[in-house]
């Protein structure tokens, strides 16, 4: 099928097509993160803790985790363009409800509703993507599906924020709700009909994981992803205790998202021919940075230039972790994908969980070796690997 619609296709609008998925990308990621700048304001308008307010954030995660798998489920035959076009719909009612919420209840609605969209937009635009495309382009793809992740963290994130100082934390969500509605436009005028091959069911989900290296793959795709969110969450008291100005941070943090956004980019011109070893370069490039910053702390030019590092690993790991998980000889693609985004934002809950209670018991140090100590596991079970059914 990803033959015969990348040759109904010009070139031109094969990348407006892809374009309009990496903007839905960097919406929804975009809304999903936008309370982070603004929890204080949130927990001021409803009267409640910080704490409370966090689930703001917990539940679009949640949410993203079950209805990966779910909508795949339930989609059936239905054409991917029309299911990719009500997820940007409920995106956009996210937006808007969150708006006008006149009760903190409603306001949890609104992030579920992201939650709903964001899980399902990922596993159905990854699968989508690499359809559109001749299969030698499918990781340039899904390569631009995850850079409007990455520049939604540099640009959505800081942006919202803005909007909310100069407006209120509702004009924040006003302007996510601009940038959904122009990713729904878009898809819906440059999105060609991309039919199911077949029904994705409950046993596609068991069947692929029963394969060996599917389960390979799970199993890296968590180590990763947990431990880069168990640090990352708690970067900013490192930078802090490294006595970097807080001047600073702002642009650190805007360089962490620059430098990752063009990892993303350099990474996807190496994964055809050296994919194992981009992936595995790219662990021990992240893991050093787990393992130095606690060390080097009084050194804050050392720290940047570690940070910096850990910002070009990580820019390319997402990628590479799709790419090797795609790369799984199998009948059931819709499911793999959505095992993806399921196995992702699950690990994403439980690292930065992870994180905090290695912090509150053991401190910070603590909490970035046990990161390096994932993905050096992680490093030695990439090396350790044979051949079997992953075509590299």
């Amino acid at each position: 099928m990803q033959h015969l619609i990348s040759r109904e296709l010009s070139s031109g609008r094969q990348r407006l097509a892809v374009l309009s998925l990496a903007l839905g990308s960097f919406a929804s990621v975009t809304t999903e993160f936008l309370p982070v700048g603004i929890l204080p304001d949130i927990s001021r308008t409803f009267s409640i803790s910080s704490g409370t307010a966090g689930l703001t954030m917990t539940v679009p995660g949640m949410m993203a985790a079950l209805s990966a798998p779910g909508v795949m489920l339930f989609s059936g035959r239905t054409d991917r363009r029309r299911i990719i076009l009500w997820l940007s719909l409920i995106l956009l009612a996210g937006c808007l409800i969150a708006t006008i919420a006149p009760t903190f209840g409603v306001m949890l609605l609104s992030r579920a509703l992201v939650g709903i969209s964001l899980g399902a937009f990922w596993a159905m635009g990854l699968s989508v993507a690499v359809e559109l495309v001749a299969k030698k382009k499918a990781h340039k793809a899904a390569a631009a599906v995850f850079a409007g992740v990455t520049a939604a963290m540099i640009l959505g994130v800081p942006k919202g924020s803005l909007v909310a100082e100069y407006s209120s934390w509702r004009g924040a969500f006003v302007a996510a709700a601009i940038i959904a509605i122009a990713a729904l436009v878009m898809q819906w005028r440059v999105l060609p009909t991309v039919p199911a091959e077949s029904p994705v069911r409950l046993t596609d989900f068991k069947a692929f994981v029963r394969l060996p290296e599917a389960r390979k793959s799970i199993v890296m795709i968590a180590a990763v992803f947990a431990a880069h969110f168990a640090a990352y969450t708690y970067l900013t008291p490192l930078i802090h205790e490294a006595g970097i100005p807080s001047a600073a941070v702002t642009v650190l943090l805007l360089a962490y998202g620059a430098i990752g956004f063009a990892s993303n980019l350099v990474a996807s011109r190496f994964l055809e021919n050296n994919l194992k070893a981009t992936l595995f370069a790219s662990k021990i490039s992240l893991a050093i940075p787990f393992l130095l910053l606690p060390v080097l702390v009084i050194f804050p030019k050392f720290e940047t230039v570690l940070i910096l590092l850990w910002t070009v690993a990580w820019g390319a790991l997402p990628l590479c972790l799709n790419t090797w998980h795609r790369s799984i000889e199998t009948e059931h693609s819709e499911a793999a994908a959505a095992m993806f985004t399921f196995t992702a934002q699950v690990a994403i809950a439980i690292g930065s969980s992870l994180g905090g209670a290695i912090v509150d018991h053991f401190g910070l140090r603590a909490n970035f070796w046990m990161s390096a100590l994932i993905v050096i596991l992680s490093a030695f079970y990439l090396a350790t690997h044979r051949k079997g059914r992953v075509i590299l």
